[in-house]
Order: C-alpha cells, then sequence, then structure tokens
C-alpha cells in the first residue's frame, strides 16, 4: 500500500511541476507577446501620428507659399510696373522698390526676372551676382512653354543648376494689345525654402509630375538629377538612413508632398526582449523551487484525501470525508461531502421523477379514448346503417381516424391545426349523437395553428363540459378559442352549463399542478401537471367559473422550440 501511495504522491509532485512549468513558458510568451504588440504600436503610432503632423505642416506652407507668389503675379500693381518695363516706358526702381516691400513679406525669400517675347533679359533682382548662361537659355524655354497660357494663368517649373538647391518658378505671360510682350519670372529660392524648414523637427521633400525635387529638408534625400523617387507609405531607406514615411498628393498644384520622420533601429527592442528572458529563466528556477516545496508539504495531506475517498469509494458510500487540516485541504473535503449529499439528493428527486412519468403515462393509456364515447357512437353507426348509409359511412371513417391517431405512439407533441382536425371529427360525431342540442364554435387563430401542444389536448376537456353539461340542461353550446400572448399559446374551452359552486372551482384551482393526485378532478390535474412538467413554468390549467351560467377552461402552454416531430398523422 506505502508503494502505491509513493508512487501517487509523485505522481502529484511531477504534475504539479509541469503545470507550473507550462504556465511560466505560457506567461514568458504572453509577456513577450504583449511586449512586441506594445512595441510595435506605441512606435506605430508615434511614428505615424509625427508623420502626418509633418505631413500637415508641409502641406501648409507649400499652400500658403504658393498662394502668396501667385497673388504677386495677378497682382495691378505688378502686372503694370513689369509692362512699363519691358515696354521701356517706366523706371525699374519702382518695380525693384515693389518687390522688395512683397519679399519683406515672405518667410521664403524669391528672385525676380523680366524677359521680353525672345526670351532675352530685360530685368533681374539678382544683386552682386552675374546669371549663367544655363540660367539664362533655361528661363527663356520656360518663357516660351508659358506663351501658350490664357489670361489670369500661370506656369511653374523646377530650376536646378546641379550647385545648389533647387528653385521653384512662377511664370506669366505680360500682353499688350493682345499680344506676349515679354515674361515675369518669380524664383522662389530652394537655399532659403531649406533654411526655412531647418527650424523644424522632422524632413520632408516636395516634388513635381515629374519627380523633379522642388524642395528638400536635407540633400542626401535627392537622387543624381535632382529626383526623389517616394515610396510607399511606412518604412523606407535613404543613403542608409531608415525613416517612416507619408505622402499626399495635391493634383490642384500638381504636387506631391513626402513627410519623413527618422526612425532609427531601437535597441530598447533587444534589451526588453533580454529583459523578459532573464526574468523567464528567474521565474522557472523559482517556480521549480516552489513546486517542490509545495509538493513536499502538501504530500501528506493529498495522500490523507486519497484515503478517505477510497473508502468512499470501495467501503462505504454514506461515509464523508473528515480533514483535520487548517487550510485549503480541510475546505475540499467539505465541498466534496457537499457534492455527494447534491448527488444523493439529485438521485432521489429523479427517481420520484421516474416514477411520476410512468404514473401519468400509464393514465395517459388509459384515457386515450372514453369507452362510453366508443359504445355510444357505435350504437349511433348501427341506427345509421339502417336509415342513412352514408352517414354511417362517414362517422366510421371518422371514428376510424380518431381512434388511429390517438393509438399512434410515434408522437408526442403535434402542431394545434393538425390535432383540430381529429378534435373537429369528434366534435362532429357528438353533434351525430345529441343533434340540435348541441351546438359548437371553433375559432382558432391563424397565429396560433404551427403552436405546439400534446396529442388531443383538448378531448377529455370537451368530453368533460358535454358529459356535465347534458346533467342539468338539455342545450349545451360550447366554444373553443386561442390566441397567441407572446410566447404562450392560450387555449379556452367554455360551455353555457350551470359552472360549479364558487368554493369547488377555487378549491379545484389550488389543486391544479401540483404534485400530489386529488381523488377528483382527475383528469384536469392530469393534463395540467403534463403542461408544466413537459413545456415548463407558465404553463398549465385555470378554471373560470360562471355559478349557474357555464364553465370557462383555460390552457396555457409555453412555446418553446419547433422540430420535425410535429407533423401531421
Amino acid at each position: 500500500m506505502s508503494g502505491k501511495q509513493n508512487k501517487k504522491v509523485g505522481i502529484f509532485e511531477q504534475h504539479l511541476r509541469k503545470t507550473v512549468t507550462k504556465k511560466i513558458i505560457f506567461f514568458v510568451a504572453v509577456g513577450v507577446a504583449f511586449f512586441l504588440a506594445g512595441f510595435y504600436a506605441v512606435t506605430l503610432t508615434q511614428n505615424s501620428t509625427n508623420t502626418l503632423n509633418n505631413l500637415k505642416l508641409l502641406k501648409g506652407i507649400y499652400i500658403s507659399l504658393y498662394q502668396k507668389n501667385r497673388n504677386f503675379l495677378l497682382d495691378k500693381q505688378t502686372y503694370t510696373l513689369s509692362k512699363e518695363v519691358l515696354e521701356d516706358r517706366g523706371d525699374s526702381a519702382d518695380l525693384t522698390y515693389w518687390f522688395n516691400e512683397f519679399n519683406s513679406t515672405c518667410n521664403v525669400k524669391n528672385e525676380i526676372i523680366l524677359s521680353d517675347r525672345q526670351g532675352h533679359l530685360v530685368y533681374s533682382s539678382y544683386k552682386n551676382k552675374m546669371l549663367s548662361n544655363y540660367q539664362i537659355n533655361y528661363n527663356a524655354a520656360i518663357c516660351h512653354n508659358a506663351s501658350r497660357l490664357k489670361s489670369g494663368q500661370i506656369y511653374n517649373a523646377v530650376y536646378h543648376d546641379n550647385g545648389n538647391y533647387s528653385d521653384y518658378i512662377f511664370v506669366m505671360p505680360v500682353v499688350s494689345n493682345d499680344a506676349v510682350i515679354g515674361y515675369i519670372s518669380l524664383y522662389l529660392s530652394g537655399d532659403d525654402w531649406n533654411f526655412y524648414l531647418l527650424n523644424y523637427n522632422y524632413d520632408g521633400v516636395i516634388v513635381d509630375e515629374m519627380n523633379n525635387v522642388m524642395c528638400a529638408s536635407k540633400p542626401k534625400l535627392i537622387s543624381f538629377g535632382n529626383k526623389f523617387y517616394g515610396h510607399k507609405n511606412g518604412v523606407c531607406y535613404y543613403n542608409e538612413e531608415r525613416f517612416w514615411i507619408e505622402s499626399e498628393l495635391l493634383p490642384q498644384y500638381k504636387v506631391k508632398i513626402y513627410s519623413l520622420v527618422y526612425y532609427p533601429k531601437n535597441s530598447a527592442f533587444i534589451i526588453g526582449l533580454c529583459v523578459i528572458a532573464i526574468m523567464g529563466i528567474s521565474w522557472y528556477l523559482l517556480a521549480g523551487w516552489m513546486a517542490d516545496s509545495m509538493a513536499e508539504n502538501n504530500s501528506v495531506r493529498v495522500k490523507q484525501l486519497l484515503n478517505e475517498i477510497m473508502i468512499i469509494q470501495t467501503k462505504d458510500q454514506s461515509h464523508r470525508v473528515h480533514m483535520e487540516t487548517q487550510d485549503e485541504f480541510r475546505e475540499i473535503g467539505v465541498q466534496i461531502n457537499k457534492m455527494l449529499d447534491s448527488i444523493n439528493d439529485l438521485h432521489s428527486r429523479n427517481t420520484e421523477l421516474l416514477q411520476l412519468k410512468n404514473t401519468i403515462e400509464i393514465s395517459q393509456l388509459t384515457a386515450q379514448m372514453n369507452p362510453h364515447f366508443l359504445y355510444n357512437t357505435l350504437e349511433i353507426i348501427r341506427n345509421l346503417v339502417l336509415f342513412d348509409g352514408k352517414q354511417a359511412e362517414k362517422l366510421i371513417m371518422q371514428l376510424t381516424q380518431i381512434l388511429r391517431y390517438s393509438i399512434d405512439n410515434t408522437q408526442e407533441d403535434v402542431f394545434l391545426e393538425n390535432d383540430m382536425e381529429y378534435i373537429g371529427d369528434y366534435l362532429d360525431i357528438q353533434k351525430c349523437r345529441f343533434g340540435d342540442r348541441l351546438q359548437y364554435t371553433v375559432n382558432i387563430d391563424t397565429a396560433c395553428k404551427k403552436a405546439i401542444i400534446p396529442k388531443l389536448l383538448l378531448q377529455p376537456i370537451l368530453e368533460n363540459s358535454i358529459k356535465y353539461g347534458f346533467h342539468r340542461k338539455m342545450n349545451i353550446a360550447i366554444r373553443v378559442n386561442s390566441n397567441m400572448e407572446k410566447d404562450t399559446l392560450v387555449l379556452s374551452v367554455s360551455d353555457n352549463g350551470l359552472g360549479m359552486l364558487d368554493k369547488e372551482a377555487d378549491a379545484l384551482n389550488e389543486s391544479l399542478g401540483k404534485a400530489y393526485l386529488p381523488e377528483k378532478s382527475y383528469g384536469l390535474h392530469n393534463i395540467s401537471r403534463r403542461l408544466f412538467l413537459r413545456y415548463g413554468q407558465g404553463s398549465g390549467i385555470r378554471i373560470v367559473n360562471h355559478q349557474g351560467e357555464g364553465l370557462e377552461v383555460i390552457l396555457k402552454i409555453t412555446q418553446q422550440r419547433r422540430d420535425n416531430r410535429c407533423t401531421k398523422s
């Protein structure tokens, strides 16, 4: 016996160690997953937010500068002074003064060039600087491109001389007497724009439709030939530097803006993983030591609990666990005892319920069809055979259908509309027996037709109405009604008999649905209990008595679900 116990304690120790190991691995894995997800989410959010904010800033700066330069070119004073200089009618000093006034209001400085219709230089704001032949020729070329513009339109281009940052050019033709006499070229300084962007934390690039760089915050972002080829949004590399990039196309300006945030590889990621790994190893060693200590301290209690359970299992099922320890093992013993008591109680109740079910089934079988109804119906058929063969044949068919339907044990529940077909046959037979002394009306609401009920539920209730109604009156009228109250079917069978004494009706209502079987009203009690046990709370029978005027039996059946059990026989 001791060998078996030692073996089981060893299994406990092994299981405890395996469980702790799995938990440690799980927690480490969860920690790594959360760290990676958190690190990635924080980095993604931070970089995306910074890049989008920078993109919004660059967009605002570009649109502001573009509109300011465009408004200057379209200004009437600019146009008039330029026209006078081109026609050699005015003093260039006035244009210089006007341009300097405008330039003093700009964050990024500009230069202006006036060219005649052939592109020859007429006026320049460049001070102490000789324009290169390349710039003069380039300016003449873009002026030629601008010659096709309509009034009020501005031509844009990018000028780059392989030495400095590129300039963004605004060109507008000057017209006199419907003929172009020259061009105003406004150069937005790339060097000054770059210096202006140094005041901000992040980088940016603005390009035209041909990917020509109009401005860039760093020279290393510009490729050969003054180009910038943008990447998809996210992580990208330029000259071995890592950036997070976002971009936006401005079709109305024919430019694209790129926002770049420097995104170096973060050593905190590697450090974090190392810390988690060290913590995981430490937790594993600590957990192993704790598992061994727990197994050693609890082995005696586990052995005692096992012995108590073995007594219940093999020797005495009425025995209960006794643990004298003042810890969780004592509580385990208490809960085991409660569980055993609950199992015994449940077993007793199930046994009682099975007995009740057998009793109800036997009662249902014996009450499937009243023998007096059969005798009376056969007697009617015997008489009709002599005088009305067709009516006798109809009654035989109806009685056959009712008998076949009532003894069919393949169905326990049926649709109301199917069951009412056989109830109709039953009432027709009773009508043939009593003639005009019996009147009945059946009103089944459309919403109730697919409701589920026990088979031939109303037959014994109708039989009671006929049986007790004719005891005191010569003529009886029976009404059958139905309606739905949310998910509950309500059936009503009422007659115009003399009813019951009020105290008898109250006693009957009080007894319906209770577990015991009263000596009187056995049929109603059986039906009420059957409805309650089969369909649950809210289902059963209630009697509404009108002493001296009639009696109404109300049946309520909770509709829980519909399935293939309910088919027409």
